[in-house]
């Protein structure tokens, strides 16, 4: 064998030994792609959360659904699963208190960096409470 070709061997091996290392730590792209779709359903959920809150300002009360909120102010168009292209879950539970879910197809992969937005492998749902005086600094408040 030549030095040629046991360097090109060695070079081939390389190239394959970092491919695999690679896909192993940043998991195949098919992965990549489920793991970013989840990151939009988050990103969805806290634009909702944000939408529903500025509806409560502007109208005193939460919207029966969330079709109210695509009103060309407040959102153009709703958001949609990126997956299913379906409408998030969205219900009232109370006078001042909301649900939003979605299903989720990994769980959260930094739980800390964003506490409030940990999920399961399934569908879930997150719980909020708007409550106190309509004021323009108010913020939605996650229920623990």
């Amino acid at each position: 064998m030549s030095v040629n070709r046991i360097a090109a061997v060695v070079v081939t091996v390389l190239v394959i030994a970092v491919v695999a290392v690679g896909l192993l730590l940043g998991g195949s792209p098919a992965e990549q792609r489920l793991l970013r779709f989840d990151e939009r359903r988050v990103a969805d959920l806290r634009m909702l959360a944000r939408a529903v809150r500025v509806h409560w300002n502007r109208a005193g009360e939460l919207p029966v659904a969330l079709s109210e909120l695509a009103d060309g102010q407040n959102l153009d168009r709703l958001p949609l699963d990126p997956a299913t292209r379906e409408d998030y879950d969205y219900a009232v539970t109370g006078a001042d208190g909301f649900r939003l879910c979605a299903s989720f197809v990994r769980p959260s992969v930094n739980p800390v960096a964003q506490e409030f937005w940990v999920h399961t492998a399934v569908r879930h749902c997150f719980e909020f409470e708007l409550g106190g005086p309509l004021q323009e600094d108010l913020l939605v408040v996650p229920v623990r």
